[in-house]
């Protein structure tokens, strides 16, 4: 185990060697563990780590889809999350920060018309969109890149946002809906967050891509989104 084999791959999350393991039937996730031992050195016994680590088994996932793409995504976007610092909530700063004047029998709040009409928009920043979910999956998308396909297939989310419809692109994407449990047709928020490396891998056979010259896994830039449904 940890030989480098074609079931297997390791990655560093953290500054730590993580392995994952595909079984057939479930995908096992080890995390490093450099025991301590007493060695004799020039300078005298020293309590110093083993070279070699040993592979502590961290679990099993062996949920219908699960594959060593899929489970070593979600580990390394739940690392970055629990080590991300809480975001700051911008509509409460807004709520303390504003107070509004009490508009007269009669008169309308062109302010909180205009509110409204951005919020119906999804136009509230261009990482952050609002609609109604009209379908998600795999789709079709112009190949901008010389010399190759015309076209690429990538997971997307299409949004009615009130001023037309909105297509939302990002492997990413998928993970998220399925968190959240998401439905066509329900309201939801949807936010772009920041990138993260990936360990890459073959659309076609699955197989971890390698490079030519060290032998490593490749590594692909992804987006990690949010979602939020909006009642």
């Amino acid at each position: 185990m940890g030989t480098g084999a074609d079931n297997e791959f390791q990655i560093n999350i953290g500054g730590v060697p993580h392995l994952f393991r595909d079984e057939g039937d479930r995908v096992v996730h080890f995390k490093a563990v450099f025991d301590r031992t007493i060695q004799h050195t020039s300078f005298g016994d020293k309590l110093l780590p083993e070279v070699m680590p040993r592979w502590s088994k961290v679990g099993i996932h062996d949920a219908d889809g699960d594959t060593l793409q899929s489970v070593a995504e979600k580990v390394v976007r739940d690392a970055k999350l629990h080590a991300a610092p809480p975001a700051h909530d911008e509509s409460k700063a807004v709520v303390r920060q504003h107070h509004p004047s009490i508009p007269k029998a009669g008169q309308v709040d062109d302010g909180a018309t205009a509110r409204r009409n951005a919020s119906d928009s999804g136009a509230s920043s261009s990482t952050y969109t609002v609609g109604t979910l009209l379908e998600w999956g795999e789709m079709e998308f112009p190949n901008r890149k010389p010399g190759g396909k015309r076209t690429y297939t990538s997971f997307a989310v299409k949004l009615d946002t009130g001023a037309g419809v909105k297509t939302l692109q990002g492997e990413g994407l998928k993970e998220v809906l399925a968190d959240a449990r998401c439905k066509v047709g329900e309201r939801v928020g949807v936010k772009r967050l920041y990138k993260e490396k990936v360990p890459a891998f073959d659309q076609k056979t699955g197989q971890p891509l390698r490079d030519d010259t060290t032998g490593e896994q490749k590594l692909w830039d992804r987006w990690v989104w949010s979602i939020n449904r909006i009642h």
